[in-house]
């Protein structure tokens, strides 16, 4: 009797085994956007050591691959131009079948609440144009959007909770902001779908969305105890390292992308030096985990704010804003987002989030994609020189002029070698092109700064009416 319960138990356990199915991450499956003109990856589980059959139907090839002795595979795909719908049948002997497919631009979304702010707003906190974004949201705009729930794990994850979703005022609702209107620019511009990944916790630091080994080789003194603990023991997960990153960025670090858009850094404003190493550091791992180069990356500063409800004249956000500005030369191929003249003293999400993204667009486009002609900044700051009291100020993207919308120009201060600054006088100057500044209180200008509160208004545009970049240089 024994022996036959044995026998049914192990004929039982080998049914339940050659039976199972093919497993797809989250990230895989109907309505997603593939990179197009690329070797797009697609990976899952299997049993070990089995064929795994793939076929696209933009071209009716196969492609096959054998799964490792634990069960994974990835096999890579060629794409074609933007188009679509298709389909991919996958098979070890029970075919999958993933359907309403497009071929397009993929981008990856990330940062804190700023970037996953909704088109719906929050309570009390409203996006603008929001309204008129969802009367035109409808699949045929070729736009899809893929939402990755907020988690945090203590080991990486192999899988996440998102789902693409075609647009209708309901998805659109509720997703990203600034990524939803990035991606609505950069479709109209190029005329392909668009598929937009949005993985944002609000109030998380960058620590947490940095992956264990880059602490342990180049941050040595940061605590990882963190990771030792049971997650429900953890409680502020979005400030401990990489327990953000196990989550939300290693399940989908296969998924073939052009490039990524980082919204975050109020978290970390009081710490801009230790920020100035974790950024670059950050963009570098995201780059060696998706194995597609140096990818484009293209960031926001932090808008102008009255932390506390009464620091506005204080600098710790101006600090971290400098920060940001100084990595565009650490981190190659990338672009930033000035947001200074958007900021609310009162609301650290400013609703105008149309013109984050439009200005994620100018970069991706005139980068990215290498679309003569797009202003794809304003002006930043490039060097000064000191004459006769005077410190003439040069930028890059000033070409086509400087403007202050016919107001006086103003939130420019200078320093001698005491570093006591004193408001200055601005005026425009070689075509338009420069901007002096004096003080009569500075009568040997060694430093300059712009712009360099919490919050301050700013009135400094090119043509385009893109803002100057605030800014400190000595």
């Amino acid at each position: 009797m024994k022996r036959y319960i044995l026998l049914l138990l192990i004929s039982f356990c080998g049914a339940q085994f050659s039976s199972a199915k093919i497993t797809l991450p989250a990230i895989l499956g109907n309505n997603m956007v593939l990179q197009q003109k690329s070797k797009v990856n697609l990976w899952g589980m299997a049993q070990k050591s089995t064929k795994v059959s793939i076929t696209t139907s933009w071209d009716n090839k196969e492609y096959s691959v054998i799964s490792s002795s634990s069960g994974e595979w990835l096999v890579q795909v060629e794409t074609p131009v933007g188009g679509g719908p298709y389909a991919i049948h996958i098979t070890d002997g029970e075919e999958i079948k993933l359907s309403n497919i497009l071929i397009g631009e993929v981008w990856l979304c990330s940062g804190q609440s700023n970037m996953g702010m909704r088109i719906k707003g929050n309570p009390g906190e409203p996006v603008e144009h929001a309204l008129e974004e969802l009367m035109e949201a409808n699949p045929a705009n070729n736009i899809r959007i893929a939402n990755v729930k907020i988690n945090g794990s203590v080991s990486p994850l192999f899988d996440c909770t998102t789902e693409w979703k075609e647009c209708t005022p309901g998805t659109v609702a509720d997703f990203s902001a600034a990524a939803y209107f990035f991606a609505r620019y950069i479709q109209k511009a190029l005329n392909v779908p668009v598929g937009i990944i949005c993985s944002a916790w609000g109030g998380s630091k960058i620590e947490p969305w940095i992956k264990k080994e880059v602490f342990e080789q180049e941050f040595p003194g940061i605590s990882l105890d963190a990771l030792k603990k049971n997650y429900s023991e953890i409680e502020h997960p979005r400030s401990e390292p990489t327990l953000i990153y196990n989550a939300m960025i290693h399940p989908i670090r296969n998924y073939t992308i052009k490039g990524a858009l980082w919204y975050q850094g109020e978290a970390n404003r009081e710490a801009p030096d230790l920020y100035k190493r974790l950024f670059p550091a950050m963009v570098k791992s995201w780059r060696e985990e998706w194995k597609q180069g140096d990818f484009p990356f293209y960031y926001a500063q932090i808008a102008p704010f009255c932390y506390g409800g009464k620091r506005c004249d204080e600098t710790e956000a101006a600090e971290l804003r400098q920060v940001q500005l100084e990595c565009l030369s650490i981190i190659p191929n990338t672009g930033i987002v000035v947001t200074a003249d958007i900021g609310q003293a009162s609301c650290i999400h400013p609703p105008k989030k149309k013109e984050v993204g439009q200005r994620f667009a100018l970069w991706a486009l005139a980068k990215a994609y290498g679309i003569e002609d797009i202003p794809c900044s304003g002006p930043i700051f490039k060097s000064f020189i000191v004459k006769n009291r005077e410190i003439i100020i040069d930028f890059y993207y000033s070409e086509s002029g400087l403007n202050s919308k016919d107001q006086q120009i103003a939130g420019f201060e200078i320093a001698g070698a005491d570093n006591v600054f004193y408001p200055a006088d601005a005026k425009l100057v070689e075509k338009k092109t420069k901007i002096s500044v004096s003080s009569e209180k500075v009568l040997n200008p060694a430093k300059v700064r712009y712009a360099f509160r919490n919050f301050q208004p700013v009135d400094l545009f090119n043509n385009y009416g893109l803002p100057a970049s605030p800014f400190k240089a000595d």
